[in-house]
Order: structure tokens, then sequence, then C-alpha cells
């Protein structure tokens, strides 16, 4: 999945003076740290970089890792945080980094892992991500800018550097023996996609040069935008490596984390899926593997269903983590040379397999199509997915569903939520054979076009989203969450919603999304003697769902895919998958919200008026929009309204000077009837293009049964 951003210069009207404000009109925005890297089994300090666009880390005391493995202590300033003036006490600083003190446990899993701080007036912040590395970090010395000046470095090594201005090319000289392979790549867009306030990504290229400049290697897109160089060099000697962003860019964000290895380094698995608690053999492709062309993996017992990152142990040492696909399912491995190159037939060359099961393969040639047939019964419904780009595979997967005559009856290419990975739904229309077909949209192929292929009987479930991923909330006040529901395969039973790992004095208003709704909302409250503190939460979901023809049912639950806001093009909102979601006790906010008549009654066709008041700390004077649905330029993001009712008025304004408000809902003709319903009024305060925070009460909406309707 691509990370979209917002170019222009849209945003630059929001930047924030070089003190702040104390309402909170902000989150911290994490924009980059450096080094992007630590050493996996030591204790390092790491630079938490924000910028003028609001992201104050004035005051930062926790921080919050995904992954229990690290943890990390604020290191305060050597002075001090600077003074807040007793005369503008509404004012606060402008810090714009802190240091981290990062613990990583020797067991810590190797890679990204999210983290976030907190900071006692602007709360919690954005997502930062930092790297996990097995090997020590060399930080880039500058000015290696040039030929002359390259960095010596001595191989195998990681550095971090940044690709800081357009001129900024990155030279490091090191040397190697005869007959030596060398792997070089580099994680710099991959650590981009979840930061919020990175408007322009980096895209990276490596080049190998002589020790003059002459150019011998280079790659530019291999992990995404990221790079991937493996060169054997046939003379001793000294060489360059030159690191630049392929458009002539640069942005003092743009950190980037280099891996030069002569280990195993591993490029394509086949199989690509694995069995919890199996013992099994994979054919491996990749640089410095010797003679080595299978390996032997324990799988552990306990792992879940999903992506699983782990190196793999070869003769002369361990590669680089490999993700593989854990699977219930029985996996089959099917030799890519057993099928035809191309054919006009779609089913030439199918090979039966037996369903539900997990199928992988490779693309081997150019344009290959990969055709498999099964059987299926009339009103059975099946689910085909296939798991490739996730895996770190290069192809972009094209499933294509064909009938016993040939005719095409479905077809996917990237499917939403998987990036290039491809998923399609389908119900038989009769007793039959059917041949699903897979194949390389754009033409590529070789040993790292691999994937699996997982077929599964569609049954009842769902799955939960959560907007926004963060929440400051003073003492005495609230705030309000969004749980979205997807419904899947014909479940329309009631789902219970809980939030896990609260800090003391936090609650979520209980939640239970009844049949028919796909969507509510959780208040968050402070009690008024609540401490500041911050913590990283979870959002469940629990429902009873049938799993057998005899009607039994099985408690089912789902944890929400927790989602941060991004910028797109124009100023619109995005959303992106993240691992964490948080919610902090601040200093007082901005505001308070109140509502004269929180028990709401619609009887079909009428209206009600919500009349909102607003309390207003003495500095915050902007003006505050009202609203029940997270609505951004016209675009409607959440709507917890029940079926049939509807706002009249998009947009209702509080302007400066004054604190009352009013909101009216009507209910349709034909409303269906519910009782105590709950939402939220929320008040907006704008943090800049995209993100508003909002503070909330709740309101219980009941429409009354249409006459001769039952309840």
């Amino acid at each position: 999945m691509k990370r979209i951003v917002l170019y222009g210069l849209i945003v630059l009207l929001f930047l924030p003076p070089f003190t702040q404000a104390r309402a909170q009109t902000s989150f911290p925005m994490i924009f980059s740290t450096f080094p992007l890297a630590v050493e996996r089994g030591k204790t390092s300090d790491v630079t938490v970089n924000s910028d003028a666009e609001g992201g104050n880390l004035y005051g930062a005391y926790k921080v919050m890792f995904d992954d229990p493995h690290l943890s990390a202590q604020i290191v305060p300033p050597e002075k001090g945080w600077p003074p807040i003036d007793p005369k503008n006490p509404e004012k606060i600083p402008q810090v714009k980094s802190v240091t981290m003190r990062v613990t990583v446990a020797a067991d810590a899993p190797l890679g990204l892992h999210e983290f976030r701080i907190a900071t006692p007036h602007f709360g919690i912040s954005t997502v930062g991500q930092l790297y996990v590395a097995r090997h020590p970090i060399v930080v880039q010395q500058v000015p290696n800018y040039d030929i002359e000046h390259a960095q010596r470095i001595e191989i195998p090594c990681d550095v971090d550097g940044v690709i800081n201005s357009p001129t900024a090319f990155q030279f490091y000289r090191f040397h190697v023996n005869a007959g030596q392979q060398v792997v070089f790549t580099i994680l710099c867009a991959r650590a981009e996609n979840k930061i919020h306030g990175l408007q322009d990504h980096a895209d990276p290229i490596l080049t190998l040069c002589t020790p003059d400049g002459v150019e011998i290697a280079e790659n530019d897109d291999y992990y995404g935008p990221d790079s991937l160089l493996a060169y054997r060099f046939e003379k001793s000697g000294d060489y360059l490596l030159k690191v630049r962003d392929v458009n002539y860019g640069g942005n003092s964000h743009w950190v980037f984390h280099l891996i030069i290895t002569t280990a195993p380094y591993v490029i394509a698995v086949t199989p690509c899926a694995v069995t919890a608690g199996q013992t099994v053999t994979l054919h491996v492709e990749g640089y410095n593997l010797g003679d080595t062309k299978t390996v032997t993996l324990s799988v552990p017992s306990n792992l879940p269903d999903g992506i699983w990152n782990t190196p793999l142990s070869f003769p002369n040492g361990e590669s680089n983590p490999v993700k593989l696909l854990v699977t219930h399912l029985p996996v089959t491995a099917v030799d890519a040379s057993a099928f035809q190159n191309s054919s006009d037939s779609p089913l030439a060359g199918a090979k039966p397999i037996t369903v539900p099961c997990c199928v992988c393969s490779w693309i081997a040639s150019a344009n290959q199509l990969q055709p498999f047939t099964f059987h299926a019964t009339k009103g059975e419904n099946w689910s085909f997915e296939t798991a490739a780009e996730r895996l770190d595979s290069r192809m972009d997967t094209l499933l294509r569903l064909f009938d016993a005559k040939g005719n095409k009856i479905a077809e996917n290419d990237d499917a939403p939520g998987l990036g290039t990975d491809s998923h399609i739904d389908w119900t038989a229309p009769a007793d039959g054979d059917y041949t699903i077909q897979v194949s390389d949209r754009t033409g590529q192929y070789g040993a790292n076009c691999y994937y699996a292929l997982t077929i599964v009987p569609n049954k009842p479930d769902f799955s939960l989203r959560l907007d926004p991923d963060r929440a400051m909330i003073a003492p005495g006040n609230r705030t309000a969450w969004f749980v979205l529901l997807d419904r899947k395969n014909g479940f329309n039973g009631p789902v219970t919603i809980s939030v896990q790992g609260l800090p003391p004095g936090v609650s979520a208003s209980p939640l239970t999304i009844p049949p028919g709704i796909g969507q509510g909302v959780i208040l968050l409250s402070a009690d008024s003697n609540a401490k500041q503190d911050a913590a990283l939460l979870k959002v469940v979901g629990t429902a009873q769902i049938p799993t057998g023809p005899n009607g039994q049912m099985e408690t089912v639950t789902r944890q929400a895919q927790d989602q941060t806001e991004i910028y797109i093009p124009g100023g619109g909102r995005g959303l992106y998958p993240v691992d964490t979601a948080g919610v902090a006790i601040t200093d007082p906010n901005d505001l308070t919200v109140t509502v004269a008549n929180p028990n709401i009654t619609l009887q079909p066709g009428g209206t009600a008026k919500i009349e909102v008041t607003i309390q207003r700390r003495p500095d915050y004077k902007q003006p505050v929009t009202l609203d029940l649905r997270v609505n951004h330029l016209g675009a409607i993001y959440t709507d917890p309204l029940p079926p049939g009712v509807h706002i009249e008025s998009d947009a209702v304004t509080i302007p400066a000077d004054q604190n009352k408000g009013v909101i009216t809902i009507k209910a349709d003709d034909n409303a269906p009837p519910i009782s105590n319903w709950p939402l939220a009024v929320m008040a907006n305060v704008s943090v800049n293009f995209v993100m508003k925070v909002w503070y909330a009460a709740p309101i219980f909406l009941t429409v009354e049964p249409k006459n001769g309707m039952k309840k």
C-alpha cells in the first residue's frame, strides 16, 4: 500500500509561531527519528524530531511502543525545559525535538516498530517509527556529499543517515576482496508511510561506483520505492556506494537505514506459507547462500494466522528476516515449471486442487498463467486471496475465476486494504468444476515473484476499524472515538465493543452495535481527579456467530484496525492502517461541551433540536463547528446516526464570540424504531487542514415506532 501525500503550499497557512498557544489545537506530530535504527540488545539515544507544523514536544514525559521488547525514557534537556513566561502562561515554548533513551531486548523482533510520545499540554503524539537492527549502527559523518569526502566504512555494517537536500548525495567508501558478494539494501520510504505530517516522501536509489566515481551497478525500486542491490566483486580494492533521491529531492526528515551485509540474504521462499506447530522444508533463493537450496524451519505452535517475520538459519549464518504466511489450511507447493508459459485458453494446463487449501508457487516466465481447478457445490460461498506484496514478493497478482467452459465470471487486481494483492468473494451458481487463475499483472517473473493463494469457505464474520487513533482528555472532559463495523457473509448479529488498556481515571462508555447498524460511538471520559498519564489502547468487538448447519454458536472476538490520518492531494482526509491507538490525560482543554436535552425522542417524519453549549477556556477564542459525524470538506467518514435519521444542516458553527449552537436532526417517515441509541455531540477544533480535535457530550436517541409498528 502506498502512502498518498499532499503537495503544495496549503499547509503552510497553518504553521504555528515559535511559541504555541496553550489551546489544545494540536497533537505532538512526529516527523522523524535519528538514528532511524537501534541495535537489538542495547540501550541507545535517539532524537525524535517534530516540525513547526504544530508538532510541539514540550514537556514530553512518556514513550509507548507497540512491543514490550522495547522501552524508552525521555532524556530531559540539559538546561531543563524552557520556562513558561508567567505573564503569558498560555504560550508554550516550541520544542521541536527531544531525546529518548531506548532499551531493546536481545530477542526483540527485527524490523520497524511504532511508538508514541505523551506530553502534558498537547497529549499523545502521532505515530513515530523506529527500526530494530541486528548489528551496530554507523552514523553518517558529514560532509560526505562528494567522492573526495566519502565516509570510510568497514563492511559488513549498518549505516544511518539523512537525505537532507537535493544536492546531498551520500558517498561511502569501503574495501572488498575479489569474489566477495555484498548485499546493499535501504529502508527509507517504508519508514514514512505512517508519518502524518510528512508531505514529500523519499524515493532512494543506490549506485555502486569505482573509486573515481564510474557507475558499475544500480537499483532504484525493489521493496516499493526502497532499493536492493547485490553485487559480486571480481577485483579486490576500494569501491563507493552512492545514496541519493531518484528525483533529486531532499528533506531533513528523510532518514534512512542502510544495511550492507555479506551474510545470507533471502529474496524468495517457496512455499511462502507455513502451518503453526509443523517443521517445514523451504526452497530459498538469494545471495551468499552457498550451496544451500533448502532450509528446515520449525514453526512455533503458538503463532496465530497471519504474516510472520523470521530469519532463516544457514551454515554460514542467519539470514535477513523473511515474511511467511501462517495458515491453518493445508499447504501445497506447486512447481512453476509445471505450467505453460502462456495460452489462449485460461483452463489449459490447470492443476486440480481440493478446497479449502493454500497453494504456493511463483511466476517462472513472462505472462505465465497458473490455473487451478476445483469442485464447488451450488450455493457455496468461497473466498480467494493472494499474499504476495505483503510477503515482500515482487509480484503484482491478478486473480481471474472461470467456469468449466472458460467463461470469466470474476476478476480482481488490487483489493482494498491489501495493496497490490488480490481478493475475490464468490458464490457458486451451480454444482461443477471451476478454475481460479493466478498471474502477474505487469508481466514480471522470476523466483522473487512468489505468492500464496488461500481458498476458504466464507462464513459469517465481522471486522472493525477505529477512527481516529489518538485522543487527549483533560480531567472532567470527554471525547469520542468511532467504531466502524464491516459485516461479512450474512452476519447481522449484535457486536459488543470494549476498550482495553485504559489509564487510571479514564473510562469508556458501553456500546453494543445492534443488527442493521454498521458503526457506533464510544465516549472516553476522564474523571475530574484523573492524573496526567497516557496509554496505548485496544478496541475489540465480541459477537456470537453461527458456525455450523445446526446453528451452533461460537464466541468470536476481533480487534479493531487502528487508522491514522494522513494528507491526500487537495487537503482531503486519508486514513492509513497503524498498529497502535492511544489516549492521554492533559492540561485543561480548549473547551467542554454540554447539551440541554441529552435524551432525544423522534417520531417518524419528525425533527428535534439539540441545544449545545460550549464552555471555553479564557484564552480560546476560535470558531467551533458542531457535528455528530466526522465530516471533512463535505466527505462523511463516520456517521453513527441510525438508519432513517440524518442531520438537517451540514454546517453548524459557533462564532468566536458566542457559546451556543443548535443541531437539528430529522427522522424519515419510514425510519425504523430504536431505543436509547448513544451518540456524541462533537465540538470540533481545527488542528491543520486535515486533523481536528473534538470534545463531546453524550446524547441518547429514541425513534418511536410508526403507528402499527412493533418496537
